[in-house]
């Protein structure tokens, strides 16, 4: 065979196994990862809250009498505000709402008090509103009672309780609650058709069930 035929096919078999190793050598795409099931579902969505998932306020005392209201925040859930709503002393704060925008939040010093779940230390039912700041003729736009209560050594929001007897005209109102084992009644006053806004004629009360660190509430019963 002639010597440069010979070197030709040196070369041809030499380029071969560099090709050959220089294929294995690639970098490989990397596996797929696997989705961790703790995590966003495939739609985007947040997995779900713990059932027993409270809003944190802080360190509690004892005794829920010897708190000073004025520096509690307050939930801001019933008036479609998300987290807690610092509220200054004079009960009042400006907050954004992602129903109605921009609101004034309002507490009130009547706070009651009773024990639900039997530990000899009692919750607190603070009355809370939020209204348009006079940019219209609306009284109010919601109203709830916010229930604080221990769970450990800490003061958390266990909810907010909203009016539940609906009505054609004006907002319903909270005007009372008692406490019992493993729950709490509302009194709501609701109005009929001919009602005037001073005057709602209608009695109604809604139950509120304690489950765990939740609130969940019943239908409303018509008293009057």
């Amino acid at each position: 065979m002639p010597h440069g035929l010979k070197r030709t096919i040196r070369l041809t078999a030499l380029l071969t196994v560099l090709l050959m190793t220089g294929a294995c050598d690639t970098a490989q795409p990397a596996p797929p990862v696997e989705q961790s099931a703790s995590g966003p579902t495939a739609s985007g969505s947040a997995p779900a809250p713990s059932p027993d998932a409270s809003l944190v306020v802080g360190p509690a005392p004892a005794d829920l009498r010897d708190v000073n209201w004025d520096e509690v925040p307050v939930p801001g859930d019933f008036c479609g505000i998300p987290g807690l709503v610092p509220v200054d002393h004079t009960g009042d704060a400006m907050a954004t709402s992602r129903t109605w925008g921009p609101v004034r939040v309002t507490r009130t010093t009547n706070i009651l008090y009773g024990d639900t779940d039997g530990d000899r230390r009692d919750e607190a039912v603070v009355f809370v509103g939020c209204d348009d700041n006079g940019a219209t003729q609306n009284e109010g736009i919601a109203v709830a009672y916010a229930v604080y209560a221990h769970v450990g050594k800490n003061l958390v929001v266990l909810g907010s309780m909203t009016p539940r007897q609906k009505t054609t005209q004006y907002h319903t109102r909270l005007v009372g609650a008692e406490f019992e084992p493993g729950r709490i009644i509302v009194h709501e006053k609701w109005y009929r058709p001919n009602d005037g806004h001073c005057c709602p004629s209608g009695d109604a009360t809604t139950v509120w069930t304690r489950e765990g660190n939740r609130l969940k509430p019943g239908a409303p019963r018509v008293t009057s």
